[in-house]
């Protein structure tokens, strides 16, 4: 669908093109540089920009390196790597060249690094890819700060089904971005076309960018592609495996998709692969024995509901697998538990009724995340767990 009221052509301002190696914008960029008339720019005015996040499959490097990199070179058409620089922030250039030789799809940091360090997964329940505006919104707007200081155009991939992603950009003008989206209202392509068209172009298909374990990308039809590439990459599988193994043994409630955890998928499509991976990714770590305390507060507009969870973690003992399994057994008297996905936890303070409420566990995963809890937990903790009339009754040694 072609927007009747599409925004106006600046051109003379500079073209920055969000370039996620994705099927959509692979399809812009690959007529871009093969079709001359399809842009109302020169190419001399353009920039390709890419934000990596760390974690994208092997497949994404191929495909760019093998059919859009030969494209830049041939043209002279500039072409910036960027990545975020570390937890706190920051951007750093991978690469900023008019004749690009590879696809550096790593960094200094990794979006999966800092899930690892945090015990947790890409968060889908409130719909919010914060973990894409982490990863490469805060990345590319760093980098779009430094780069201009007046309007240039800012052209996105967005198909002409995403008219709704297209309208909430178009009201972001910060950096003096004028937003562009050529699928909808130039060509109006959808998802399909751009598949088709990088098909008959290049002769294979073209595989959709995002991390390996990425829970947005597996609705109905991505859920399939992302169980091939998990069997064509074990690797990619293995990682979105350990990840949610650390944050369901910290928060049983934390499968990667939802309601479906990744090693159901794994096992019910038979990736024996990606689960051998996994095994071995977890016999070659350091393990821990984890405190993890919860306040659940209620929602402001409902005393009765359940609203904000704070958690605290830290860890209270670090050794070889058993030796941090036979703590645990030891300190936990008995309450210790393995379930179905080999997580084994055992619960100490089980959740008090209404709100607000607390509860607390001791949990057995790799280790390597980091003890962490807001300011105020301490005192909220105190409160509540007196009022509660609970006394902890386990006091952990390192």
């Amino acid at each position: 669908m072609i927007r009747t009221n599409p925004a106006p052509t600046h051109t003379d301002l500079p073209v920055v093109f969000s370039f996620g190696m994705g099927v959509d914008s692979a399809a812009i960029a690959a007529r871009w540089l093969t079709e001359p008339t399809s842009r109302r720019f020169p190419l001399d005015r353009l920039t390709v920009l890419t934000a990596m996040t760390g974690d994208e499959p092997d497949i994404t490097r191929r495909l760019v390196e093998q059919h859009l990199l030969p494209l830049l070179r041939d043209t002279g058409t500039r072409f910036v790597q960027i990545s975020r620089t570390n937890q706190r922030g920051g951007h750093t250039v991978l690469d900023d060249s008019r004749s690009p030789r590879r696809l550096i799809t790593r960094g200094p940091w990794r979006l999966s690094d800092e899930l690892r360090a945090s015990g947790t997964v890409p968060q889908i329940a409130a719909k919010r890819r914060l973990c894409s505006q982490h990863a490469k919104g805060e990345v590319l707007d760093g980098w779009l700060g430094d780069e201009f200081d007046g309007p240039f155009r800012h052209v996105l991939g967005f198909a002409s089904e995403e008219l709704r992603r297209a309208e909430r950009d178009e009201s972001y003008t910060a950096l003096g971005r004028i937003p562009e989206y050529p699928l909808i209202d130039d060509w109006g392509w959808d998802r399909q076309q751009c598949e088709q068209y990088l098909l008959d172009l290049f002769g294979e298909p073209w595989s959709r960018s995002a991390c390996g374990y990425c829970p947005f990308s597996a609705g109905q039809r991505g859920r399939a592609e992302l169980i091939e590439r998990w069997r064509a990459e074990p690797a990619v599988g293995a990682q979105a495996l350990a990840l949610e193994y650390t944050a369901m043994a910290l928060n049983p409630r934390s499968k990667l998709y939802g309601t479906i955890a990744a090693q159901d998928l794994a096992r019910t499509h038979g990736l024996a692969d990606a689960l051998g991976a996994f095994e071995e990714h977890l016999r070659h770590q350091r393990w821990s024995v984890y405190e993890v305390r919860r306040i659940i507060h209620p929602r402001r507009d409902d005393p009765t509901a359940k609203g904000a969870a704070w958690r605290s973690v830290r860890s209270r003992f670090t050794g070889s697998r058993a030796d941090a399994a036979a703590m645990l057994t030891a300190i936990a008297d008995g309450r210790a538990r393995t379930d179905q996905y080999g997580i084994t936890r055992a619960e100490i303070i089980p959740r008090t009724s209404g709100y607000p409420a607390i509860e607390m566990t001791l949990a057995l995963a790799p280790a390597g995340v980091i003890d962490k809890e807001r300011p105020a937990f301490g005192a909220w903790w105190e409160r509540l767990h007196h009022q509660s009339e609970l006394a902890l009754p386990v006091t952990l040694t390192a």
